[in-house]
């Protein structure tokens, strides 16, 4: 029975090795010659102190056309050998590599090896084991292969070769470890944060989380500091990267800004490239008109309609179409004149001819500048559209935003197809959902129940087919 068990025991740390290994043999690759292969692993965080590929010309031919070669490493005293990237070490350790000399060596030259596990700055935590060379053949291939008991944790293996005398190198080769990389390109990559456009309230206040749309390429948490403040206020970071903004006594911009940056909480910290938060605050007067709709269709020549209707209108002069590629800069499109004075249902359509190539590249922001005959005007809330035009999906808007009143998204689509409206609060929380199977063409869906939300910052998700999917910050006011 113990033999069993014994059996068992060696087959589950095998299966493990294989499946969670990291290895090296040092050879030429595509597009990298062995001359560039020290420099592309160290771009990997591997480390080699006093080693290069086939140094001083030495081919020791042990497995295809490159092996790491050490100097002479004639000093105790040396911090020559080989440093993995940082490693995911479940435990315990296999290591497994072939090593070479260039020559024979007796009397008084000696040479050693230790292996180490070092923490991510390269301090020494464990000796895993230390090695005597003698009575070596410098035509002989020798192996290596040792398993180690070791806490689990995050180490580098560390290969360090020492000696004392003589100019004997070592050769190094097919080098495998049974922990994986604890970064899949062996270093840690920074973050990436994206530019933000927040609405604020009346009275110059704001508020809201930045970091929806951030990211880091290794799954670490981050955390976001502030780089330059608002001229305009103050600017306040919370443990949860949400922000506020509190405005200084007498601001009445209709407009600020602040930039952050976020730095992962990983091995070797790494902070993103600086992202830009605009606050736009609302411009303030009475609409001119009374608008209950604004959509957006998009057309197979890469022209945009621009549909909206009024109830009321008083003194309205005329509609000024503004466009923007980030939510940020905003240029005028087109204008349509107004009915002037009525009191019934007036719908108006703008076509915006885009064009295909910037349409299908970036969301496309629009909003109404409402003028009057007095030349008094008022911004409607924005539209966001985006263009995909896939197989099923040709476009998503949603309207509007910030939001008092129920959200209305308008989809059209290529084919019959199932879609998903979720709202997430600030917390990342469901806290609404909606999932219809829709026809053909342009369908306009009522999220009923958004005006019941209380007051914040929410994220809407539309999913077409669990494929195409659109994420659009919502303000509720």
């Amino acid at each position: 029975m113990k033999r069993i068990f014994l059996l068992a025991s060696a087959w589950m740390l095998g299966s493990m090795a294989v499946s969670a290994q990291t290895s090296e043999n040092f050879n030429s690759r595509p597009s990298i010659t062995t001359t560039q292969v020290k420099g592309h692993l160290q771009g990997h965080c591997w480390a080699f102190p006093d080693f290069d590929v086939n140094r001083n010309g030495w081919i020791p031919g042990i497995e295809g056309d490159g092996a790491m070669v050490s100097g002479p490493s004639s000093s105790s005293t040396q911090s020559t050998g080989i440093y993995t990237p940082l490693l995911q070490v479940p435990g315990y350790i296999n290591v497994s590599f072939k090593y070479k000399f260039n020559s024979s060596f007796g009397g008084s030259t000696r040479r050693w090896m230790k292996l180490y596990l070092v923490d991510h700055n390269n301090e020494i935590q464990m000796m895993l084991d230390s090695v005597e060379f003698s009575g070596v053949n410098a035509s002989t291939v020798y192996n290596y292969n040792k398993s180690f008991g070791a806490g689990s944790g995050y180490y580098k293996l560390y290969i360090n070769y020492q000696g004392i005398g003589g100019s004997t190198r070592i050769a190094i080769d097919e080098l495998l470890v049974s922990a994986s990389m604890v970064y899949a390109q062996g270093c840690n990559e920074p973050p990436v944060a994206v530019n933000d456009v927040i609405n604020g309230a009346a009275n110059r206040t704001a508020s809201g989380h930045i970091c929806n749309n951030d990211s880091d390429p290794n799954g670490d948490s981050f955390t976001s500091y502030v780089v330059t403040s608002s001229p305009d206020g103050t600017v306040t970071i919370n443990p949860d990267n949400s922000f506020t903004f509190t405005p200084n006594p007498g601001f009445s911009g209709n407009t600020t800004s602040f930039t952050y940056q976020i730095c992962d909480n990983g091995f070797a910290p790494l902070c993103s490239n600086t992202a830009t938060v605009t606050i736009n605050f609302p411009t303030g007067g009475f609409l001119p008109v009374s608008l209950i709709d604004l959509t957006g269709i998009y057309k197979n020549d890469g022209n945009v309609d621009i549909n909206w209707v009024t109830t009321f209108e008083q003194n309205s002069d005329r509609f000024e179409v503004e466009r923007s590629l980030d939510g940020i800069r905003w240029e005028t499109a087109g204008t349509l004149k107004a009915a002037g004075t009525s009191s019934v249902k007036k719908s108006y359509t703008y076509t915006d001819k885009v064009g295909r190539n910037t349409a299908n590249k970036k969301d496309l922001y629009y909003r109404l500048k409402m003028v009057d005959l007095d030349d008094k005007t008022a911004i409607s809330r924005i539209l966001v559209v985006r263009v995909y035009n896939t197989r099923s999906t040709k476009m998503i808007s949603v309207s509007p935003n910030p939001a008092k009143n129920d959200i209305m998204a308008t989809v059209q689509l290529n084919e019959a197809s199932v879609v998903s409206m979720k709202v997430f609060n600030a917390a990342g929380i469901e806290v609404m959902r909606k999932t219809l199977r829709l026809s053909e063409g342009s369908n306009s869906i009522l999220l009923d129940g958004t005006s019941k939300l209380q007051p914040g910052l929410y994220m809407l998700e539309v999913v077409v087919n669990s494929k195409e999917r659109m994420l659009v910050k919502l303000i509720k006011e």
